[in-house]
């Protein structure tokens, strides 16, 4: 065709993909000119650049150099997963969204304890998305990290992912995120990602959604990390949490009880041979409404019938706890450690865990009857009540004995027990037997501080009562 035939010919660049409609950013973020949009999906395709946002990209170099300019030196490549939030026209108002993408994170080689594997698995959401499986129950420090990223400096970041896990039920796991710049690991960010020292944006179905936020400051060259040990932990894709508003999951009825989060490697996420395991907390729960409903109903029928002169009043029940009950659980202790020829460290440790964990629930329950009894009597008339404030008066003086076997439990005799039973015994014994002892100590003094607040109640109602 030519212009005789009314045509005008092609001319290159003219039409809406030809324009220079892309702004070009040095590697501070200063404006150097506008290229052509064909242009700038070249020098990002390269790795000589990436984009800020669909009508801006930033070179990937330090040395300002102009869109046609000669590359001068080799730069890295981003990971082409980084998603922008754009909302804001002006860079320095961005966000940098990252996201976790297995395929670019690896076990750290440095760390030669790790455990774990990459794979495909049921998500929060019930569709496959892929994530690792790291630590174990055990003391194998494990790492996983992310390819070198490059990142503009002074740049407000944050980073996405689903987890599950990383909770033990003795309170002492590693479940971390860190940030670490320019391979300075003395300097670099640190995120606990257990106990609540971060709150998640979104829990469902036993994962939590967290966005990480950081701010690469004066750095460019970036590597995430995530940490576990002594607990299994799962980290999975994820999308923005706008994805998921339209999901509810079910809550769990039992979480402040349990004493760690829900965790994959359970059927129902929770170990079931465990007092926290479901079905037992379910038992437990309807024991405690029988028992509950009972006394009501008693004194119900005895407010039914009135209290008349001489009448007598309601049986409380108080606290079904005995001295006798308390020395035989710390004394399965004594028992299972002298019963074998041999006892491993492993099996010392539960039995320890296992029996404060029963005498905290023995006195916790005790301790829930003592305030039930006292809202009852509050609500009582006075017959009798010097005689009834006596008894829970004597109650609270046997768990507070009971607090005080607790606290001299001898665990260097049980100690020597281990080692007169097994020989050498193992090294880290003594370790084990300090942090079994510290245990102990912490549920004595928790129950001693509980017990002291009864004390304390139980003192103003007599002082109310003129007693």
């Amino acid at each position: 065709m030519n212009r005789k035939e009314g045509r005008i010919p092609i001319a290159k660049n003219t039409n809406s993909e030809g324009k220079r409609t892309v702004r070009v950013l040095d590697g501070e973020g200063n404006q150097i000119g506008l290229t052509y949009p064909k242009r700038a999906a070249g020098l990002v395709k390269k790795g000589r650049a990436y984009y800020m946002n669909d009508f801006i990209i930033r070179l990937s170099m330090s040395d300002a150099m102009l869109p046609d300019s000669k590359q001068k030196s080799e730069v890295m490549k981003m990971d082409n997963r980084i998603i922008i939030d754009s909302t804001n026209k002006e860079t320095e108002n961005q966000v940098l969204k990252l996201y976790f993408d297995p395929r670019k994170w690896s076990f750290n080689k440095a760390c030669t304890q790790n455990v774990g594997q990459r794979s495909f698995m049921a998500g929060p959401d019930g569709t496959l998305a892929e994530g690792y499986m790291l630590g174990d129950w055990g003391y194998n420090w494990t790492e996983i990290v992310s390819e070198t990223l490059l990142l503009p400096k002074n740049t407000n970041c944050s980073f996405t992912f689903w987890l599950n896990g990383g909770e033990n039920d003795r309170n002492d796991e590693v479940c971390r995120f860190e940030v670490v710049f320019n391979n300075d690991y003395e300097q670099r960010f640190t995120y606990n990602l257990n106990r609540n020292y971060i709150r998640p944006v979104k829990k469902l179905n036993g994962w939590e959604l967290y966005e990480i936020p950081f701010r690469t400051q004066d750095n460019e060259y970036t590597e995430l990390r995530f940490v576990a040990q002594k607990a299994y932990m799962t980290v999975l894709s994820a999308k923005d949490a706008s994805a998921y508003e339209g999901l509810a999951g079910s809550e769990d009825p039992y979480a402040a009880e349990r004493p760690q989060r829900h965790n994959i490697v359970f059927d129902d996420g929770y170990p079931t041979n465990k007092w926290y395991g479901t079905k037992n907390l379910e038992q437990s729960h309807k024991n405690r409404n029988l028992a509950n409903g009972a006394q009501f109903r008693d004194v119900g029928m005895s407010w039914q019938n009135g209290f008349g002169a001489g009448a007598k009043t309601p049986e409380i029940p108080m606290a079904d706890f005995e001295t006798k009950c308390l020395a035989d659980a710390v004394g399965q202790v004594v028992d299972k450690l002298k019963s074998g020829e041999y006892v491993s460290v492993e099996q010392f440790v539960g039995t320890v865990e296992d029996s404060g964990e029963q005498v905290r629930r023995m006195m916790e329950n005790a301790m829930q009857k003592l305030r039930s009894a006292m809202q009852q009597f509050a609500g009582e008339v006075r017959v009798n009540a010097s005689a009834r404030l006596s008894e829970i008066s004597a109650s609270l003086d046997t768990l507070s004995s009971n607090c005080d076997m607790l606290k001299d439990l001898d665990m260097v005799s049980l100690a020597d027990s281990i080692r007169s039973g097994q020989g050498d015994g193992d090294e880290d014994l003594d370790d084990i037997i300090s942090d079994a002892a510290d245990s102990i100590s912490d549920i004595a003094d928790e129950l001693s501080d509980n017990i002291e607040e009864i004390a304390d109640e139980l003192e103003e109602m007599k002082g109310s009562l003129s007693i």
